[in-house]
């Protein structure tokens, strides 16, 4: 049963929009109604969905360690897929129950496929019947409810596993067993257990011993997201299931891409929060858009020539290659600052924190937070109500916990959004001050390589010391005092917080695979010798002429270091 709100909210966008008497953007009223999904379609597994659409979004979608969480290696491809031919090829079990062992891949003999699931034809051609009933770009669909795989042509988008064993791509062979790491990215090899774990039942029920291999979109060439009308209905027919109301519908309010996703994402109807690959399509379509209208290239003032003589040109800038040369010599420079994550938008974000530093000085602490969304019950409670759901947080195990979080990533980075603001407006920032009077920060959202994310914030305090500015080192060996402590908290007195501490912020006697980092025992230094008292370490006059020494052209600085921890503890993390 789906959940039901108590109560109706509206956003203050909304609001501002309906008082002056205009429709919003995001209204359902503005196209952006969904229909209800059909029974038929909303049994279909992962597979069956791709069966049945008729643009593939192809994607490298990798399961990332202890979690399982998802991530995306390169773009996301749209092609157009054989849905008819497919179908058609593959036998029909005489039995209701009996289910076919089926591999999608990009082509019939790679060895590496996309997904591999047990199918259930009679939920695939009842779906197929639906839509061709209800969506509008399958009404010429025709599927043969009588096809079998006795005599089937060769050039068909289908086959047994067993007649294509010796029958692999030789040079993507090679390529395998030149470079193991790459086949531990091919999708299927990471996903096989996480995404289809062994169930006896099917497996005694599969039909007959071969598994069949598909390849849909084998010898079809990619299409561009916005050169195919009403892509996305077909690309994700369950979520469309009329195939109307879609990104490139005409609307009374125009919707940018990423408005458009956000909506989507955002919806309390979570068929597209928790559906994976639409996820990562949306992320792409809407990077793609940003990037063609934001990305041109600049040339430097005063060079019209390059590093090497050439006088630049406009045909010049028309070679791909040239242009590449030109933004590696720095001779221009390629404008994307509004795409996240490239280095026109970091160049920008650095230069903005340096104006800080320039203006502010030198920040007075560096702060790590990470998400422990194990460890909140709100973030998994959140995630089963919006699935019409109650748990009881203390009575699931890691992998239940890490289930729930897969299920909707939508809900979970949203309510880390919303514990970093409160985290910043009710406690770094409250009138409490429990670091200082703040002046102003700055933080950048990372991800971890399990997935989660977490945050690295710079503080600066007002009337803050400088480190390196004073000559008596006891006022900031105050000032570290007031504020920071190594000390484990007092069992008997705060057992919650002795018991947070103990887990979180002990470095573990076992060191990660993150601290032999360059062939050392642990790169963070620990075990620390424990010291009684706050001091501050300079380099020794040996350390600088040791660093004139390598660096010649390197203007001088002077290596400063703060270390404290209190009593002799065990091996302690001095994180924040």
């Amino acid at each position: 049963m789906p959940h039901e709100r108590m109560q109706e909210w509206i956003c203050y966008s909304c609001d501002d929009h309906l008082r002056r008497g205009n429709l919003p953007t995001i209204a359902v009223a503005n196209k952006l109604e969904l229909a209800s999904i059909p029974l038929e379609l909303a049994e279909l597994n992962v597979l069956e969905r791709q069966l049945i659409a008729k643009i593939l979004p192809f994607a490298k979608i990798v399961a990332l360690p202890k979690g399982q969480q998802r991530a995306v290696h390169g773009a996301v491809v749209c092609v157009p897929s054989e849905v008819e031919a497919t179908v058609n090829c593959l036998p029909r079990p005489s039995s209701d129950a009996q289910l076919l062992q089926v591999k999608l891949k990009r082509r019939i003999k790679y060895k590496g496929h996309q997904y591999f699931y047990t199918v259930n034809m009679k939920n695939v051609l009842a779906a197929l019947a639906t839509l061709k009933d209800m969506h509008s770009e399958y009404k010429d669909v025709s599927i043969d409810q009588g096809a079998t795989f006795n005599s089937l042509p060769d050039d068909l988008p289908c086959n047994e596993e067993q007649t294509q064993q010796d029958n692999g791509d030789a040079s993507e062979q090679a390529d395998q067993s030149q470079n193991p790491e790459k086949d531990e990215l091919r999708p299927g090899l990471v996903l096989d257990s996480c995404m289809q774990p062994p169930d006896i039942a099917q497996e005694a029920l599969s039909y007959g011993d071969g598994i069949f291999s598909v390849a849909p979109a084998q010898g079809n060439k990619p299409v561009g997201f916005f050169a195919i009308p009403k892509l996305e209905a077909m690309a994700f027919p369950v979520q469309f299931p009329t195939g109307q109301n879609t990104l490139d519908e005409v609307r009374e309010k125009k919707l940018s891409p990423s408005k458009y996703f956000n909506a989507r994402l955002f919806c309390v109807d979570t068929r597209f929060a928790s559906d994976q690959s639409y996820l990562f399509f949306a992320q792409f379509v809407t990077e793609t858009h940003m990037a063609t209208n934001s990305m041109s290239i600049q040339m430097r003032k005063g060079k019209p020539i390059t590093s090497d003589g050439r006088k630049i040109s406009s045909k010049m800038l028309q070679d791909k290659q040239e242009v590449e040369k030109l933004i590696t010599n720095k001779d221009a420079t390629r404008f994307m600052q509004p795409l996240r994550g490239t280095p026109a938008y970091w160049e920008k974000t650095l230069k903005d924190l340096n104006a800080m530093v320039r203006q502010l000085g030198k920040p007075t602490f560096f702060l790590t937070f990470s998400a422990a969304e194990m460890r909140w019950p709100e973030v998994i409670e959140a995630v089963k109500a919006q699935q019409g759901e109650q748990v009881d947080f203390s009575q699931l195990d890691w992998n239940a916990k890490c289930d729930i979080l897969r299920s909707n990533p939508v809900t979970v980075m949203r309510l880390f959004e919303k514990r970093v603001d409160a985290l910043m407006t009710d406690l770094i920032l409250s009138p409490a001050q429990p670091i200082g009077e703040v002046e102003d920060y700055f933080y950048r959202v990372e991800f971890q390589a399990r997935g989660s994310p977490h945050i690295h914030l710079l503080v600066w305090i007002k009337d803050a010391p400088e480190f390196g500015d004073l000559q008596d080192d006891s006022v900031v060996i105050k000032f570290i005092d007031q504020y920071i402590t190594c000390q484990m908290p007092d069992p008997n007195a705060d057992p919650e917080l002795h018991k947070i501490v103990s887990e979180v912020q002990l470095h573990s006697r076992n060191h990660s695979k993150s601290c032999k980092k360059g062939n050392v025992m642990c790169r963070f230094g620990f075990p620390k010798l424990p010291m009684d008292k706050t001091i501050l370490t300079y380099p020794t006059p040996d350390d600088d002429d040791d660093d004139d020494n390598d660096n010649n052209d390197q203007p001088k600085c002077t290596k400063k270091q703060t270390q404290r921890q209190k009593g002799k503890t065990k091996e302690q993390s001095s994180s924040a």
